[in-house]
C-alpha cells in the first residue's frame, strides 16, 4: 500500500485526510467525496450563516415544530441520546445564549444570559413523529460542536464505501484512525501540552477508534477583561479542567464527551471509552496510559 496525504480547509481548521491503498487514482475519488460531503455540512449547519439550513429551516422557524430532512434527523437523535447520557450537560440549546457574549458589557451579558438560558436545557428541544419540536420558539441550536465530528465519521464512511483498507482524518485534532499503518502498527496520535503547543504530554496508540481534545486555553475571547471560553457552560468545575482528551468508538461520541468533562468532571465513564484530564494543576486524571 501507498500513503496518499491530501489537505483542506473546511469549519475553521486544517482538514488532513491521509488514505492507504494501492492506487492514486482510488485515493483521489474517495478524497474528493470526502471533501464535497465536508464542506456541505459545513454549508448546511453553519450557525453564523444566515443561508444555510441550520438558521432558515430550524433558527428562524414560525412555529415550535419544524419537518426536517432524514439526515437531520438522524444527527439529532444520536445528539439527544448522547445529551441524555451526559445528564443534559451536553447541550446543543446553548446556541441561545451565543448573542449574549457579542455584548460589550459584563452587566449586559449577565442580563442577556438570566433572560435566555430559561429557553435552553435538555428538555428545551425533543424529536417526535419525525419532527423536530421546541417548547419555545426563542430556543435555538448551535451544532459547532458536533457536525466537524459527525463529518469525520462520515469521512471513515466513505472511505470504507471506497475499499480504502486504512484512513486517517484528522480536523483540527478530531481524529479517526481507520485499520493501521503500512507496517500493521497502530496509529501514535499527541495529545498537546497547553503550555508549549510545541510538545505533547503523551502519546496514545489508535487503531479503528477516535479521539478528540476540547481545552479552555483556545479560542477564548474578553468582555471587559474577562475571559470566556468558547466551551459554553454554567458549572462550578469548568475551570478545574484545561484539557480533556476522549477515546470511543465514533469522534461524534468522543467529541460530546471531552465538552462534557470539560464542563463536569465527577461524570461517570461509559464502559470502553479512555480519558485523559488535565488539571489547572497539571495533573493527569487518566484511564489510558499505564501508571
Amino acid at each position: 500500500m501507498q500513503l496518499f496525504e491530501f489537505t483542506f480547509q473546511a469549519m475553521t481548521t486544517m482538514c488532513r485526510v491521509k488514505l492507504y491503498t494501492t492506487h492514486r487514482d482510488k485515493a483521489e475519488a474517495c478524497f474528493l467525496e470526502i471533501k464535497k460531503n465536508t464542506l456541505l455540512l459545513e454549508k448546511k449547519y453553519n450557525f453564523y450563516n444566515k443561508n444555510s439550513y441550520l438558521t432558515q429551516k430550524i433558527n428562524q422557524r414560525r412555529g415550535n415544530k419544524v419537518s426536517i430532512d432524514n439526515e437531520t434527523y438522524e444527527v439529532l437523535k444520536t445528539v439527544h441520546e448522547l445529551s441524555l447520557e451526559t445528564k443534559g450537560i451536553f447541550d446543543i440549546s446553548v446556541g441561545t445564549l451565543k448573542a449574549c457574549y457579542q455584548l460589550d458589557s459584563l452587566v449586559k451579558v449577565q442580563a442577556c444570559l438570566e433572560e435566555k438560558k430559561r429557553y435552553t436545557g435538555l428538555d428545551s428541544w425533543y424529536l417526535q413523529d419525525k419532527k423536530l419540536r421546541f417548547k419555545d420558539k426563542r430556543t435555538l441550536l448551535d451544532l459547532g460542536g458536533v457536525i466537524k465530528e459527525y463529518a469525520v465519521d462520515e469521512a471513515i464512511k466513505i472511505a470504507q464505501k471506497h475499499e480504502i483498507p486504512s484512513a486517517l482524518v484528522n480536523y483540527g485534532g478530531d481524529i479517526f484512525a481507520y485499520g493501521y499503518k503500512d507496517n500493521n502498527e497502530a496509529f501514535s496520535i499527541g495529545i498537546k501540552n497547553p503550555r508549549n503547543p510545541m510538545e505533547n504530554i503523551a502519546i496514545v496508540p489508535l487503531e479503528n477508534q477516535a479521539l478528540t481534545t476540547s481545552a479552555n486555553y483556545e479560542r477564548n475571547h474578553k468582555i471587559e477583561g474577562e475571559s470566556f471560553s468558547h466551551i459554553i457552560g454554567s458549572s462550578k468545575n469548568i475551570a478545574a479542567i484545561i484539557s480533556s482528551t476522549v477515546i470511543s468508538d465514533s469522534v461524534l461520541r468522543s467529541g460530546v464527551y471531552s465538552t462534557v468533562f470539560m464542563l463536569e468532571m465527577d461524570i461517570e465513564i461509559p464502559e470502553g471509552m479512555g480519558v485523559l484530564l488535565l488539571d489547572k494543576d497539571f495533573k493527569l486524571h487518566q484511564n489510558l496510559l499505564d501508571s
